[in-house]
């Protein structure tokens, strides 16, 4: 028969596969632009052999982190040249994340049911479908960040070589996905060193063999980068650029606050990719220094943005349409994340009670997203890497909600079954509550 979590899994695939594609075709007209359309050509030009090619300029580029890119180039290898192929493509994989988020659920709470509930939560959830719709990175990002949170939990319970080395594997494949995919590695690793069982040498020793595979990961694209660049460029020469359209006077003091503005990049400086980033970067951190009074406020605007509790449905759903998302379809999203949030607050109380250590790796996620808003700029896709977090705590409450209506319902409904059955009702909430 197989557990319950087990049996429901093919339903909640399907049911996040139709909601993903049902989006993708009534999106269907909604242009590709910004660096979708980057990844969408770049993945072109590695499919034909022309290796990471720049998408408006025959020259060399690691602007972006490369696996995002290499999927892209996949579907084009079978055939999908297309964007609207190419985002049905991303539906899939959208949908292989939400079945991970059932599964970390069950993993944190050792619950069936919330693994279930989970499941479902993230298969309607739309800010887990709506970059299955854009061609961004984010949906690359999510099966490896929940592989990740899942290989994490692990380490947490029984710490071992083997998952020491599939969380390394994977937070590397993540960081080759989004740069910030990095830090999520550092951080579970303190998290890890702090609550998992066992002596501090046994810990220290397992997470170098995290660091270790995750170094083996990152190493044949940082070898091809410092080969290629003037500059080095461990991951993503966008990493330096961010600086300049995230530190200028329009996301300062104008009505972008805490946002990021390419029309801040000015005039292209000369040299490489790897140059040109380097000098954006040293441009954005000159404007920082020269107005660092200011920037109190714009760190918290950008929190605000990054939370989205700071001009979401205005400026916040306009830089979303720009990212790929639908201004309608992000209002939705905007009113299920307000909606999801108490849930998921309310989740981290009960697991803080329950002395679960595992909730450790889901808050770490929430942690990264506001470092990076904190320290780049405030967008609503930074917080993405949080997000399948915030659904298993939302299902932990869900779960806890059912079980009180389920509770108070039973005495109004005669309970001779039970008693026939030579069972109690105080046994049967017993074996329910297990």
């Amino acid at each position: 028969m197989g557990s319950p979590l087990r049996r429901a899994l093919p339903a909640i695939a399907l049911l996040a596969l139709a909601v993903r594609v049902a989006y993708v075709l009534l999106d269907h007209g909604f242009p590709v632009a910004g660096d979708a359309l980057s990844f969408h050509l770049e993945g072109g030009f590695l499919a034909d052999g022309e290796g990471f090619r720049r998408a408006f300029e025959d020259v060399p580029t690691a602007e972006y982190p490369p696996l995002h890119t290499v999927v892209i180039a996949f579907t084009n290898l079978i055939g999908l040249h297309g964007t609207q192929g190419q985002k049905l493509f991303f539906a899939c994989v959208g949908t292989v994340t939400v079945v991970l988020i059932a599964l970390l659920a069950r993993a944190v709470t050792r619950s069936e049911r919330v693994g279930v509930i989970a499941g479902v939560l993230a298969a309607l959830y739309p800010m887990l479908w709506l970059p299955d719709g854009a061609l961004m990175a984010e949906t690359t990002y999510g099966v490896f960040v929940t592989g990740t949170l899942l290989a994490a939990v692990a380490m947490i319970r029984r710490p071992a070589v083997g998952r020491a080395v599939a969380l390394g594997v994977l937070g590397g494949l993540a960081a080759l996905t989004r740069g910030e995919g990095l830090g999520l590695v550092a951080l579970l690793g303190i998290a890890i060193a702090w609550r998992a069982p066992g002596p501090w040498r046994r810990r220290a020793a397992l997470l170098a063999v995290s660091g270790l595979a995750c170094v083996v990961v990152l190493a044949p694209w940082t070898i091809r980068n410092l080969s290629t660049f003037a500059k080095p460029v461990p991951i993503s020469a966008n990493a330096n650029e961010i600086w300049v359209g995230a530190n200028c006077p329009d996301v300062y003091y104008g009505d972008l606050i805490g946002a990021w503005k390419f029309q801040c990049y000015g005039k292209a400086p000369p040299g490489d990719e790897s140059e040109r980033a380097a000098a954006y970067r040293q441009r954005g951190i000159d404007y920082l220094r020269d107005h660092a009074g200011r920037l109190p406020v714009v760190v918290a605007a950008r929190l605000g943005r990054v939370l989205d509790v700071y001009e979401p449905w205005g400026t916040g759903t306009f830089l979303a349409s720009a990212e790929g998302r639908h201004p309608r379809a992000q209002h939705l999203g905007l009113l299920a994340y307000w909606l999801l949030v108490p849930f998921a607050i309310v989740g981290v109380v009960l697991l803080r009670r329950r002395r679960e250590p595992a909730l450790l790796v889901l808050l770490v996620p929430i942690a990264l997203a506001l470092l990076v808003a904190a320290v780049t700029y405030g967008s609503t896709r930074f917080r993405f890497v949080a997000e399948p977090g915030l659904v298993v705590l939302g299902a932990v409450t869900v779960d806890v909600l059912l079980g009180a209506l389920r509770a108070r319902r039973r005495p109004a409904s005669a309970t001779a079954t039970s008693d026939s059955a030579g069972i109690s009702q105080s046994q049967s909430m017993e074996a329910w509550k297990a």
